[in-house]
């Protein structure tokens, strides 16, 4: 455990995680630290989503990549060799019950995806934290929304790729681009965020997230060559180890409630969706969460997660069990020609 903690300190991600850890969720310190920006800038009226949003639709939009690679981006030192790999929970030393709930936002090139607010509203009213892995493309279809989530506190924010592709098929050169284009999106957003007037009198040091240092592989899916050009960039890769599978039709919130509830222990890293590909996902989390308040769990980022504990690292990536990706990837690929 000294080896990793030492190694995600050099990193310089452990910010001010630790002390925001020890925060209770609930109370009115974290409440002051979440709302200022957000309510400076928004009202509630405005913060509110709508049902039309959550719709996804094609858009052949395409994304301008040569204002994105003028974008400045911050210089990071690469992932230290302990953190290098996929970290899929944290083991949380003593009692501390604690835990990660994570949202996908994912948008490829074609489509144009949703905003459930639903889900992030429900998370606001809640005062729950949540970290959200957002593709690059997203941000640039959804600029208002996006501002919004890069002000609230609560919410800490992760790439996931540019246009959602798959890395392990990707060049060297695509592989570059859905990790540091991403980012670019991410700070153009932030830029966005910090020219509004609501936002002239925050200080530098009380202002939004500036950098990305959490990365999840879209379809959760890696190769050593992927883990490695993230940890290169200086990303930690992110995947988890709780599957609400919220985007099966088939799946009702109470069954989605159950996996989460049911599957929950310190350290846990939960994935769901907040791009309106998750169905029943916003009602499930109005029936979890108040069980593992009940239950004495505390939210909080993945990054505060990772600053209490050691993290449980694999070097693959895969959804519940190892080898499983490459039965999904099957399934996916059957899918496709079968449409056409």
């Amino acid at each position: 455990m000294v080896l990793c903690r030492r190694a995600f300190v050099a990193l310089g991600i452990l910010m001010a995680g630790a002390s925001l850890a020890a925060a209770d969720d609930r109370g009115p310190a974290a409440a002051h630290l979440e709302n200022t920006l957000l309510s400076q800038c928004w009202s509630s009226t405005a913060l509110a989503g709508t049902d039309k949003e959550r719709a996804s639709k094609f858009d052949r939009t395409r994304l301008d990549l040569e204002t994105l690679r003028k974008v400045a981006r911050p210089e990071r030192a690469p992932v230290a060799k302990p953190l290098r790999g996929s970290i899929r929970s944290v083991k949380i030393p003593g009692d501390d019950k604690v835990i990660a709930l994570t949202f996908d936002l994912c948008e490829s090139n074609g489509h144009r995806t949703g905003y459930d607010g639903h889900v992030i509203d429900y998370l606001r009213a809640e005062n729950v934290k949540a970290t959200l892995f957002v593709s690059g493309k997203w941000f640039e279809s959804h600029p208002e929304r996006g501002t919004q989530l890069i002000a609230d506190k609560r919410f800490e924010i992760g790439g996931h790729g540019l246009a959602h592709r798959d890395f392990t098929k990707a060049s060297a050169a695509t592989l570059d681009d859905e990790i540091h284009l991403t980012e670019a999106a991410f700070l153009r957003a932030r830029d966005q965020l910090l020219a509004k007037n609501c936002a002239a009198d925050i200080a530098e040091d009380g202002g939004p997230q500036a950098e990305l240092t959490l990365m999840r592989f879209p379809y959760g899916w890696c190769n050593a060559r992927a883990l490695s050009a993230v940890a290169d960039a200086g990303q930690l890769a992110i995947q988890w180890d709780i599957v609400t599978g919220d985007p099966d039709p088939g799946l009702s919130a109470k069954r989605i409630a159950k996996a989460i509830v049911d599957q929950a222990h310190p350290g846990a890293i939960v994935i769901g969706h907040a791009n309106g590909h998750g169905r029943n996902t916003a009602e499930a989390l109005k029936i979890a969460i108040p069980k593992l308040k009940e239950d004495g769990y505390r939210f909080v980022t993945v990054s505060e997660l990772l600053a209490v504990g050691e993290p449980v690292i694999a070097q693959s990536c895969y959804t519940e069990r190892p080898g499983d990706q490459y039965r999904y990837a099957q399934v996916k690929k059957r899918r496709r020609a079968q449409s056409k």
